[in-house]
């Protein structure tokens, strides 16, 4: 009684009925919140990437390897930022697919392949700051734009493949499935699929990146030739990249291993969908924040894009004057042009 109460009610309220909401979730909790958040970043977030694109291109033209995993970084966001009007209307329309089976795996398949990409980049970004600090002379040896490009390839390969293979066994293509890439409840096979993707994508590359973070730093320390200020300056970036990584990735996957560990041994897993299902799509929502911060982060403190973008936006002329004097004392040790 209580599941058909649920599912009038939405029908009430406008929303289609919902084939496989076997649990009778409430979807008009997210109705506005998600598509309003999405539309957010949607209208933000593609002409920063774009404008971050355009101010990385011709640092590629100039041998360099840093902007060739940056700028896969915000292919990434860009990506996952194209589907997010297709995912408006359907959190608009109580979490209704109205494209086809077949754009529904496409999409879903998309989502989840640039939020690993961009995991992924992050990670080789942080991996290339460590190098260029605390190996310099190895590194140079690596800095070879053919070697970057392979690198970018094999990442782009290795997040794409898994995820193709596992949707089509997990979300087979349902005609009359009105529901993307969610059911209620889970399923066991799912669940463990979650899981390890979970364990995959965010615990293993935090603790990749607060270790290169702790070693980064403790190399900077021990350089002679950088003032007190740069050093903080720098420190301060690593230390940014971390709470990035924590804020924005955090809540949606500690929330889904809430989830999903709960379904294995909850003894009613609708009662714990429904009481997971809010906190759950809010830290799904705020997963795709990642796509404004990207742009500012690693492109915006950059001296080159500054200097290309300072032409088209003459407000960022100031930033560029106030810290030419730092990157002046650091680029010798530092620049990765």
């Amino acid at each position: 009684m209580k599941s058909h109460f649920n599912v009038s009610a939405l029908t009430s309220l406008g929303f289609p009925a919902v084939v496989g909401n076997a649990c009778g979730i409430d979807f008009s909790q997210d109705a506005i919140f998600l598509p309003v958040l999405y539309g957010m970043f949607f209208i933000i977030g593609t002409p920063l990437n774009l404008l971050a694109l355009f101010g990385l291109y011709r640092l590629i033209q100039s041998e360099n390897v840093l902007p060739v995993y940056v700028i896969n970084l915000l292919i990434a966001d860009l990506i996952q930022l194209l589907t997010l009007p297709l995912w408006i209307d359907y959190y608009a329309n109580g979490h209704h697919w109205r494209f086809g089976p077949q754009s529904c795996q496409f999409m879903g398949l998309f989502f989840y392949i640039s939020i690993y990409a961009a995991i992924f980049f992050m990670c080789i970004i942080a991996l290339e700051r460590h190098l260029a600090i605390a190996r310099p002379l190895s590194f140079k040896h690596l800095r070879n734009l053919r070697f970057a490009r392979w690198i970018a390839l094999s990442i782009w390969i290795l997040i794409a493949v898994p995820p193709a293979i596992a949707f089509d066994k997990l979300f087979p293509k349902q005609e009359n499935y009105t529901l993307c890439i969610e059911k209620y409840p889970s399923e066991g096979s799912f669940i463990t699929y979650r899981l390890i993707t979970l364990l995959v994508s965010f615990i293993i590359p935090l603790s990749f990146i607060v270790g290169l973070h702790r070693e980064t730093v403790r190399s900077l320390m021990a350089i002679n030739s950088l003032l007190s200020e740069e050093k903080r300056s720098i420190r301060g970036l690593l230390t940014l990249l971390v709470a990035v990584f924590v804020t924005v990735l955090g809540p949606y996957h500690f929330i889904g291993c809430v989830k999903y560990i709960g379904l294995l041994i909850h003894s009613s897993p609708c009662i714990w969908e429904k009481a997971v299902f809010v906190p759950y799509q809010v830290g799904r929502g705020f997963l795709s924040l990642n796509s404004l911060l990207d742009p500012v982060f690693y492109i915006f403190l950059r001296r080159d894009f500054r200097a290309a973008a300072g032409k088209y936006l003459p407000c960022l002329r100031k930033v560029r004057s106030r810290s030419y004097r730092t990157e002046k004392a650091t680029s010798s040790t530092l620049d990765c042009d």
